[in-house]
């Protein structure tokens, strides 16, 4: 048991030391991600706002 606990804690380790030499990439492409996102889904909520309006069914 003692083995597989060391051998994830090496992985993690591992991986955090990958993290950790990219930088602000990764909070940088995420935030790049979550902008356009939101943009898109804003576009979306406009078209469907002006549909409903024109149908008479906004709430």
């Amino acid at each position: 048991m003692q083995d597989i606990a060391f051998a994830l804690g090496h992985f993690m380790e591992w991986t955090f030391k990958i993290l950790e030499k990219m930088g602000w990439m990764p909070v940088t492409l995420t935030s790049i991600t979550l902008f356009v996102g939101m943009l898109y889904w804003l576009n979306l909520q406009g078209k469907y706002n002006r549909k409903a309006k024109a149908n008479g069914t906004m709430a």
